[in-house]
């Protein structure tokens, strides 16, 4: 058995080919070729665990995520299996989990977006804000992306590192100013208050919401999803334990469960969703679930096999990824 720690996940994973990898796991889940558990959770006084599984046999695998939550700090670790469940490898999560989640992103902006996007915002500054911004600048063709963070010397210092890799970005100091006129906002922060009012949010506008996967937590203005003209979000079934916006605007009375769609039968071709700007705005809800992290780490596993760097080739040839 081989580990990858969080480095040689950073090397090995390919961001086009993980943004496909997301295509083809959501598609496979939305037309019953693939599974994925809602996330559970064991709470004590002192700490929190909590796991998820998926099976990808399309992508050869299946497995899971496993982590822990001591003092807000989280460990992550995947566990993958081939089709036959013969054990493949572990991996360290963090990389994983960073990496899969804006190319989730990517693939709702590619769909849903509206045509001729050239302007975004990233509001949050934490450890999802830079590998959404480079994310950003692979998926559209930008003219800028505006970065808003709580402390204006942070998101200065994540604009700066966005604009050494390429990325048209600047900060600035008020949120309504980043979200004015943006054709995708991208929230990626712990708020457990709304950063900016609904009437804030264009018309045109695609929100991907990525910071909000907690019951307590509210990137999103409640009445923004009264106004949206479609809200999808990854998982039906977990959103209503960890998805803190939705739990928010259903609370309210805003909208109701029935209301929001799932990504999986979107891209199944069981639901047809217009784009942003068609009927009004776009929300797009992201817990995180379990076939992200299996897809994510499958590419991680053939990487490997296929690099000379990486001393797998005997786990390989026993435990082979079918296809």
């Amino acid at each position: 058995m081989h580990h990858f720690d969080d480095a040689d996940v950073t090397e090995l994973l390919d961001p086009d080919d993980l943004v496909a990898a997301m295509v083809t796991a959501f598609t496979d889940l939305g037309t019953g070729r693939a599974a994925t558990t809602v996330r559970v959770r064991a709470r004590t006084d002192d700490g929190m665990a909590s796991a998820m599984a998926a099976a990808v046999p399309s992508l050869g695998v299946t497995g899971g995520k496993i982590y822990a939550t001591v003092d807000g700090r989280f460990t992550f670790h995947v566990v993958l299996f081939d089709r036959d469940g013969h054990l493949l490898c572990t991996m360290d999560g963090a990389a994983l989990t960073e990496a899969r989640t804006p190319a989730l992103s990517a693939v709702v902006i590619d769909r849903f977006a509206r045509d001729g996007a050239r302007t975004a915002a990233v509001l949050g500054t934490g450890r999802e804000a830079m590998p959404h911004l480079q994310m950003l600048a692979r998926t559209l063709d930008l003219d800028e992306v505006r970065v808003w963070g709580r402390r204006p010397d942070a998101a200065a210092e994540v604009a700066a590192r966005a604009v050494r890799r390429g990325v048209p970005a600047h900060a600035v100091d008020d949120p309504v100013a980043a979200v004015h006129d943006a054709d995708v906002v991208v929230t990626v922060t712990a708020a457990d208050a709304p950063i900016v009012p609904a009437g804030a949010i264009d018309e045109h506008a695609l929100v991907c919401a990525v910071g909000a996967t907690k019951p307590q937590r509210c990137e999103i203005d409640p009445e923004l999803f009264g106004r949206a003209a479609t809200i999808i979000t990854d998982s039906i079934a977990g959103a209503p334990e960890e998805c803190g916006d939705l739990i928010h605007a259903v609370d309210r009375g805003v909208v109701e469960w029935g209301d929001v769609v799932d990504l999986a039968d979107v891209l199944a071709g069981r639901v047809h969703v217009e784009r942003a700007g068609v009927s009004g705005p776009i929300v797009f809800e992201t817990q995180g679930v379990a076939i992200q992290d299996v897809a994510a780490a499958a590419l991680v596993w053939r990487a490997a096999v296929a690099s000379p760097t990486h001393d797998v080739a005997s786990i390989a040839r026993r435990r082979p990824v079918h296809t």
